[in-house]
């Protein structure tokens, strides 16, 4: 059996197990209070200036009203129920839309919420292709390679595949025609891990490949002759349903595959390289090659922006890419890459160096061009100064897993050169959580290390690429510079109680009184180690935010957003702000929110598949209660010393029906890694202390400083789901059973006039053999039939309104039967958090 198959089998085997375990704590574990979350929105593309029809999925979407997207250009108007006998006013469906995109909007990747009774959901993509662009959905049956479905060259073709199954295309090439063939599925949030095979019309493979932009698939034709080719695109593993949608792509446009040097300085202009395929104005001229295909280049003046920032449209990759500061750039109608901003004056690498010397600050444009490449270079330091070294490039979604090493050049007398090292690093610090609470992605594989020179004179570091690869695309940026203090600012929320060892994506979403814990990550530059201060903007009335400060060297924490009992339904976007004084300046960051894709298993960082969403949701239902609030006893700023303990009286009020202990303990407090102290109140009971050992461990990494930190609740109440829907349902059912009682009253009133009427004409018919004018006795009999006619029409009519309005009960009756049960009080786990805690952690005092 060779390897790729035995790879396949492991992957599958690992797949079901993980698979099998999710299931199981699926079933153990008690459900949450719901929050919405859309699942797909289907179709999920249009072109600008088309409207469609698109029908949401997802849990907990119950009366959704509205679909939101994140360009003012796409709106969403509800597919209504016509009005009728039954129902005297127009419906909302609930689960359709009608997508109208202006002409205007850009081409490029979106977001889609839906607004329900349980707030904002979670977002998903949504493309805007276009306006003369070639969408084709998938059709028919195209599983093998004699059924393939014919396409056209610059088409691209939205599907998705089957389980266990292969989607084939055909199309036909021209001789020298750059042929590009691309999927887009991980990028917008697909499950699919997709893979392109291409054959020529001799069933021999032409080229093959997966994992070009994540786990999105590229691949390049380039046919010397007219041919007719065969594109197989399937799931790697064969896995499939509605969640493995795609679009694919079959073009010969541009395509910039990257751009070198890789950055620039703000407000700089200056001239850049931008390599790829079917550029306008290109050339072979430079030579470069990648996987066996030669790149075209071609020489552009780009300016710089003045303000370096991240950028403003979705962001696909893991939150740490999205939160690069980069300008975007393309070329006509190309596709969209990212040139950063540089921390200093920009030197190109010189490969036939074996060291490079450079003069700081610095930014070098480097790359490793073959594989086990290391790059040296060196520089001059002084005594005292610190001096701070950055690689990126796994940030800008470079295939490179940098590695450091910096060392001091130290000369005898005789110059003979010896190196002793000084710092070393692989990856930035880590902010993924250990205690299965905290799942989302925001780590990096990029590199950065600091120090202080001992003396004036020179110093080497060396940048290898630890994936050991080479390539012209394996480029990296390399900054060496006197510390620049910073930082960058996440927000994120998931579900607050893993389903067993998952967690889950949520949008925040207050209950009257009720409480979110906002986690806040803060990546600080260069050591910086002032206070940055966090708050929450644009909050509706009744919404309140505490301030929440990091102090020191943290770099993460829990910001608390309270409702209070005015709050009001609503649901919109907010800001998260935070603040720093940095070099008797103010410094200025707003939050980017990141969020998880899909429900992942708790194991290491690298499985979680996460990303930036572009704005921040936040929600409040007005007609639900916090199940509990929570609140130490005093409202006061703790002071303990190192290896001392610290108690909190911790007071309770129930506002339902809680069952079993509330488990308490301390969230985002810094430092604390895993198993966080405990105290459990009893269902009888209000009150409890909970004891902070602040003895340093390995699960706790106790330091003196100033720290805030919120206490988080969790526990079991019985709650009753939407019950706002159940009533209307019953009051619904209520109408219609009175309406049929009308109508049954209908039915007899009009069987009554029949017989009435039928009677009547009876009666006419015996006259008209009778005495009187003809003429008279033909009035009578006709206006006899017609009374019996229109009677005989009216009872017809009432007995079918009857039997519609009978299916109609029916129906609601389920319906009833369903929200009442639904809305039955069942045992919820909920999380509740309290108000922030600020704790000073002292030095222990000198003992005499």
């Amino acid at each position: 059996m060779n390897e790729f198959k035995m790879n396949a089998i492991k992957l599958t085997q690992f797949y079901f197990l993980t698979m099998l375990v999710a299931l199981f704590y699926q079933q153990v574990v008690l459900a949450q209070l719901p929050t919405a979350d859309l699942a797909r929105v289907e179709p999920f593309a249009a072109s600008a200036g088309k409207s469609i029809e698109v029908t949401i999925s997802g849990t907990n979407l119950d009366d959704a009203t509205e679909l939101r997207f994140t360009h003012p250009g796409i709106t969403a108007k509800p597919v209504l129920l016509p009005a009728d006998d039954f129902f005297p006013k127009a419906r909302i469906q609930g689960s359709k839309f009608t997508v109208t995109v202006a002409q205007n909007v850009p081409p490029g990747i979106y977001e889609a919420r839906a607004v329900s009774y349980f707030g904002l959901s979670t977002a998903r993509p949504f493309v805007v292709a276009a306006a003369d662009s070639r969408e084709v959905s998938e059709s028919g049956n195209h599983a093998t390679r004699e059924t393939a479905m014919s396409v056209d060259v610059n088409s691209v073709i939205t599907g998705s595949v089957a389980s266990r199954g292969i989607d084939w295309y055909k199309f036909k090439a021209t001789a020298g025609q750059r042929i590009l063939i691309e999927i887009l599925a991980e990028r917008i949030d697909s499950k699919m891990d997709g893979q392109i095979i291409v054959y020529d019309s001799k069933g021999r493979e032409v080229n093959r490949n997966r994992d070009w932009y994540g786990r999105d698939p590229f691949i390049e034709i380039n046919s010397k002759q007219d041919n007719e080719f065969y594109v197989a695109i399937s799931d790697i593993l064969y896995r499939g349903g509605g969640n493995h949608f795609y679009r694919l792509s079959i073009s010969d446009k541009p395509h910039i595959d990257f751009v070198f040097p890789p950055a620039g300085e703000p407000g700089s202009k200056n001239i850049y390289t931008v390599y790829g395929r079917n550029l306008p104005g290109g050339s072979l001229g430079k030579s470069v090659t990648l996987n066996g295909q030669q790149l075209e280049s071609l020489e552009v003046e780009i300016r710089m922006p003045d303000v370096p920032t991240p950028p403003a449209s979705f962001q696909p990759g893991t939150p740490r890419q999205g939160l690069l500061r980069a300008s975007e750039f393309q070329l006509e109608n190309s596709n969209s890459v990212k040139i950063g901003f540089a921390t200093g004056p920009v030197v190109i690498e010189s490969s036939h160096l074996n060291q490079q010397q450079v003069t700081l600050p610095v930014e070098i444009a480097g790359r490793f061009d073959e594989p086990n490449d290391e790059d040296v270079f060196r520089f001059r330091t002084e005594k005292g100064k610190t001096y701070c070294i950055e690689v990126i490039s796994d940030r800008m979604q470079s295939q490179v897993d940098p590695a450091l090493e910096v060392r001091q050049i130290m000369r005898s007398k005789e110059g003979v050169e010896t190196l002793k090292k000084v710092a070393e690093n692989d990856d930035l610090p880590s902010f993924f959580s250990v205690h299965n609470k905290d799942a989302i992605n925001l780590n990096s594989n990029d590199a950065a290390v600091s120090f202080v020179a001992e003396h004036d004179g020179d110093y080497a570091v060396t940048v290898l690429n630890q994936f050991g690869g080479g390539s012209p695309a394996d480029i990296y940026r390399l900054a060496i510079r006197e510390p620049k203090p910073d930082f960058q600012l996440i927000a994120t929320t998931e579900r607050p109680l893993p389903t067993g060892r998952t967690g889950y994506s949520v949008t925040p979403l207050l209950r009257k009184g009720a409480k979110w814990g906002v986690r806040i990550v803060a990546p600080r530059q260069d050591d910086f180690t002032g206070e940055i201060v966090i708050t929450a903007e644009n909050l509706p009335q009744g919404v309140t935010a505490q301030p929440l400060t990091l102090s020191g060297k943290t770099d993460r924490g829990i910001l608390i957003i309270s409702a209070d009992p005015s709050a009001k339904t609503w649901a919109g976007e907010i800001k998260i702000i935070g603040k720093a004084q940095i070099n008797q300046q103010q410094i200025v960051r707003e939050a980017k929110f990141a969020s998880l894709i899909w429900g992942h298993i708790f194991s290491d960082a690298i499985r979680v598949r996460s990303r930036l969403t572009t704005r921040i949701p936040l929600s409040v239902n007005e007609h639900e209660k916090a199940p509990v609030i929570l609140a130490p006893v005093e409202n006061k700023e703790y002071t303990v010393e190192l290896n001392q303990k610290l108690e909190i009286p911790i007071k309770i009020i129930n506002n339902g029906k809680r069952t079993g202990n509330l488990t308490i303990e301390p969230h985002g407090l810094f430092g604390m890694l895993r198993s966080p102290p405990t105290v459990n109140i009893a269902e009888n009971k209000t009150d409890g202390k909970l004891v902070i050992d602040f003895k340093p461990n390995g699960n706790f990494k106790a330091e003196a400083g100033r720290y805030q930190f919120a206490l988080l609740g969790v526990g079991v109440t019985q709650y009753q789901h939407n019950l706002q829907a159940s009533k209307k349902a019953a009051a619904e059912l209520k109408r219609i059973e009175n309406l049929v009682v009308q109508v049954k009253s209908d039915v007899d009133r009009t069987k009554a006039t029949v017989e009435k009427t039928k009677t009547m004409l009876n009666q006419a018919k015996q006259n008209a053999a009778q005495s009187g004018s003809e003429s008279e006795r033909q009035i009578k009999l006709k206006k006899a039939q017609a009374d019996y006619d229109t009677a005989l029409k009216a009872s017809k009519t009432a007995a079918a309104k009857l039997v519609q309005a009978e299916k109609v009960k029916t129906q609601l009756a389920a319906k009833a039967k369903s929200t009442e049960s639904k809305a039955s009080a069942k045992s919820n786990k909920f999380a509740v958090w309290s108000d922030l805690i600020t704790v000073n952690v002292k030095k222990p005092a000198d003992k005499k």
